[in-house]
Parts: structure tokens; C-alpha cells; sequence
């Protein structure tokens, strides 16, 4: 009983600090003021919805990571490029397979009834007793 008591309680302890730390903010902080919802006023001017945001200096003249993106660009359409050729040689397969089978089909079909074939030889005649 006495262990449930000293439970109850840390716990309830443990909560009230936790509103406290989510209560607190950072001033410097700028990230978290970014998005607000707009007043009426505001929704109806279209400046207030197509604002261009500029980024930091820091992003845009980071050369490493547009060399990095292109090169993943350039990989992504490698990997297209590759992917249609072979989709194309599956389909060229493909019909040279459905080819080979029907010409495979005629065969079988015209084996032994050439019309090029001899007629066969008369049967022989019996010997004379």
C-alpha cells in the first residue's frame, strides 16, 4: 500500500514539471513563429498567400549539396534510361519469342503432310503360278 502511495506520487510530481518545460520557449527561436494562420484580412490579398520565402545564405550557397543533387539527378535519369532499354529488349523478347512459337506451331502442324510429297508406289504384283 505503501509503495502505490510513493507511486501516486511521483508521478503526480513528474506531470507538473512536464507542463512546465512544455510551457517554455526559446526567443531566439525563429522557426517556431514561421507558420500562424492568417486573419480574414490577410486570406484575401493574395500577396499574403504567394510571398516568396528566401532561404539563408547558408543553404543557398552550399555548392556541396547542389553538387550532390545533381549527381543524384543525373543518377535517377542513368536509372530511367536503363530501365526503358530493358523494358524495350523484354518487348523485343517478347515478340521473337510469340514468333519463334508460331512458326514452332506451323511446323508441327505441316510435319508430314507436304504437298511437295510423291504419291506412293503401287503395291506389287503378285508372282503368276
Amino acid at each position: 500500500m505503501k509503495n502505490k502511495v510513493v507511486i501516486l506520487g511521483a508521478t503526480l510530481l513528474l506531470l507538473s514539471f512536464s507542463g512546465a518545460w512544455a510551457q517554455e520557449t526559446d526567443e531566439g527561436d525563429e522557426a517556431e513563429s514561421t507558420i500562424r494562420l492568417m486573419d480574414a484580412a490577410e486570406a484575401a490579398l493574395p500577396d499574403a498567400v504567394t510571398k516568396e520565402i528566401t532561404l539563408p545564405e547558408a543553404v543557398t550557397e552550399d555548392a556541396a549539396a547542389v553538387e550532390k543533387a545533381a549527381r543524384g539527378l543525373d543518377k535517377a535519369n542513368d536509372k530511367a534510361e536503363r530501365r526503358e532499354k530493358g523494358l524495350n529488349r523484354a518487348d523485343e523478347a517478347r515478340e521473337q519469342g510469340a514468333e519463334m512459337a508460331d512458326e514452332a506451331r506451323d511446323k508441327r502442324e505441316n510435319r508430314g503432310r507436304s504437298e511437295d510429297r510423291p504419291d506412293p508406289p503401287n503395291p506389287p504384283k503378285p508372282p503368276n503360278k
